[in-house]
């Protein structure tokens, strides 16, 4: 089955706008619901939000307060909350049953810890503890299971936690040209932008009853580093438990199940 009228909330963000490109390149009627633009929609409004999915066969909600950075806890909590349950719901209300939302690989807690707490083991998947203790994190927490309790009642839900999102150009300046000791709580991981929407585009397809709610991590292959990948995790972070292949300069996140749910596999740019 292929969806022809897709919803995406941030369509005027670096992710969403990406998104309804390669959308509209693949042949999708994509409706837009941003705070700016034309048919600008406030998703805090549970009615403009109701009359903006009307028609629409599938959601990919990108809207969100992307960093915790000048914003208050609470302020923070209600952007990224409400707007994804009334995504949700008012979706589910209009018999939707197609969802795909932004989560965040800073779930897991060490990128916006007030205090570093450091990471346990690598590489980080799945089923890598969440360990956080910030606000930021725990939004997107709340945006996980709020999907979680939706797949349950029949909706085909898909959670994507997205490390950090950067064009080729960006992971050149801030993290292949910055100090190693500047990214260490990112473990010098990164998602080119393009490969990012992919991954959304490909969640749309539809899945069996048993894979209804996924959570997949998706990453780059490699780090945005030079230097090699066991070198660094031993000068900057060598408590660090390592349970797999770190050889050249291979990412510190699995995205093995990304590839089996979706079909998804990166291909970096930055290097070329």
């Amino acid at each position: 089955m292929r969806w022809v009228r897709i919803w995406v909330s941030g369509a005027r963000g670096k992710l969403g706008s990406e998104v309804c490109r390669q959308l509209v390149a693949e042949g999708y009627e994509v409706v837009e619901a941003d705070l700016v633009g034309p048919g600008a929609v406030d998703l805090s409004d549970r009615a403009a939000v109701a009359r903006s999915l009307r028609g629409v066969e599938a959601i990919v909600h990108c809207a969100g307060i992307a960093s915790p950075e000048n914003i208050t806890p609470v302020r923070l909590l209600e952007a990224n909350a409400l707007t994804t349950f009334n995504a949700l719901e008012e979706a589910w209300a209009q018999g939707i049953r197609t969802a795909v939302l932004a989560s965040s690989g800073s779930i897991y807690g060490t990128a916006w810890s007030p205090e570093e707490i450091g990471t346990a083991s690598v590489p980080i998947d799945e089923e890598t503890a969440l360990r956080y203790v910030d606000p930021y994190a725990l939004t997107k927490d709340v945006l996980e299971r709020m999907g979680e309790m939706y797949a349950r009642r029949g909706m085909q839900v898909t959670a994507l936690r997205f490390h950090w999102i950067l064009t080729p150009d960006e992971v050149r300046r801030y993290i292949a040209d910055a100090p190693p000791e500047d990214n260490r709580r990112n473990l010098w991981g990164y998602v080119d932008l393009a490969e990012a929407a992919r991954a959304c585009v490909l969640s749309l397809q539809p899945r069996t009853a048993a894979e209804r709610y996924e959570t997949l991590v998706i990453a780059a292959e490699d780090t945005g580093m030079e230097q090699p990948t066991a070198d660094l995790l031993a000068r900057y972070s060598p408590d660090t438990v390592v349970t797999g292949d770190l050889s050249g300069t291979r990412s510190l996140f699995e995205c093995r199940r990304a590839a089996e749910v979706i079909g998804w596999t990166h291909h970096s740019r930055w290097r070329n």
